[in-house]
């Protein structure tokens, strides 16, 4: 296409007549007019502000294709986030892969990928921000200002990512880290407009996962709507989480043993080891939880050592598959997976289980959580 052709189209695609381009270049229409017929082309120094009207990027007004490039950028800068989350303490990690996207969105400013990356990024801290959260560690509490702008910029990044990219996986992902945000915000209303954005099958950012979460259970009809999510849509670690605090314990014990089970038979493919470490790890977590919450230590630590065996077995795993050769490696698991696997140390590990005791302790009495650590020993 021609340079006329693609501002025509880009203002096509932003509902933007060619009077209110022109006053956003303080220009006349009758030179944008001009320019789409091919009759006239634009000064050398209008090139950068009429890519940033249209909010495409320079090589896209030329005609160039720069999507697989856009891509792969994206893949690399979210590798590098999610080493920084990952390293160091849980919530500093996550502050610091927010502040590394912020900087990567303001050098790609059309980069959609990185955009949602960053909002993802916002929405998995604010867990550590919000002070009714298990995972409140008071990040930013003596900073209110600087949050109020975190979450502002992720609401915009997110919006750009909803009305321009013409993605829908990265606009679902969007509204779905939206929702976990005004969750953590307290801001109901708005994160249910985010959860009816979500479709309801074909993709893990989906609507169930979240809906349980605003559902107001001080009522008995609100309860026993809880109870119908929780019956029709049996996802198993989300479920797991809510259980937690709701269920009697014979309910929660039921949803993450038989969760377990069918994790574990996807782990029998090793391609499929990777994908199913978080889910293993945490369903065990909030089952732990639970006994503990229930006064059942015993329980507890022999949940705990199931757990840890699988861990030195993938541990042990990902050892082997390091010594293969990283292309092998790509090919036959995929990027996100030999990541994972590349990552995956002891060292690592250790961090993230001595968080995992911390909510423990915190969701325990002294006493119960005492009795259990002796047990693990």
């Amino acid at each position: 296409m021609s340079l006329g052709n693609n501002i025509k189209k880009y203002r096509h695609d932003l509902g933007m007549t060619q009077e209110e381009l022109a006053g956003m270049l303080c220009i006349t229409s009758q030179a944008v007019s001009r320019w789409e017929s091919g009759a006239g082309l634009p000064d050398i120094t209008q090139v950068i502000p009429l890519a940033q009207a249209l909010n495409v990027s320079i090589d896209a007004l030329f005609g160039f294709n720069t999507d697989s490039y856009d891509v792969k950028l994206a893949e690399e800068v979210t590798r590098k986030a999610n080493s920084l989350r990952d390293t160091g303490e849980s919530s500093q990690g996550a502050y610091n892969a927010v502040e590394y996207l912020d900087q990567q969105c303001e050098e790609n400013i059309f980069n959609y990928g990185i955009m949602t990356s960053y909002v993802q990024a916002v929405g998995h801290m604010s867990r550590f921000v919000n002070p009714k959260n298990s995972y409140y560690t008071g990040l930013l509490k003596d900073d209110s200002k600087l949050w109020n702008q975190i979450v502002r910029n992720a609401e915009n990044r997110a919006m750009q990512v909803i009305r321009y990219s013409g993605s829908k996986k990265l606009s679902d992902e969007c509204h779905f880290a939206l929702a976990w945000l005004c969750w953590h915000t307290q801001r109901w209303e708005k994160g249910r407009q985010h959860v009816e954005a979500l479709p309801s099958i074909g993709s893990n950012m989906i609507r169930e996962s979240l809906l349980p979460y605003y559902i107001d259970i001080s009522t008995d009809e609100g309860k026993e709507n809880w109870n119908a999510q929780i019956r029709d849509n049996y996802q198993i670690l989300y479920t797991a989480e809510s259980m937690m605090w709701i269920s009697p314990l014979n309910e929660m014990e039921q949803n993450c043993l038989w969760g377990i089970a069918i994790i574990d038979r996807f782990m029998e493919n090793e391609k499929m080891k990777a994908h199913c470490q978080g889910f293993c790890r945490d369903t065990y977590k909030f089952l732990i939880g639970a006994y503990l919450r229930n006064n059942e230590p015993e329980k507890a630590a022999e949940c705990w050592k199931e757990l840890m065996a699988k861990i030195d077995g993938y541990i042990d795993f990902c050892a082997g598959i390091r010594e293969r050769d990283l292309e092998e490696i790509n090919r036959i698991y995929g990027l996100k997976a030999a990541n994972n696997m590349r990552n995956y140390t002891r060292e690592w590990i250790d961090t993230k289980l001595q968080f995992i005791l911390g909510q423990l302790k915190s969701w325990s009495s002294e006493e119960v959580y005492s009795e259990f650590e002796k047990l693990i020993l």
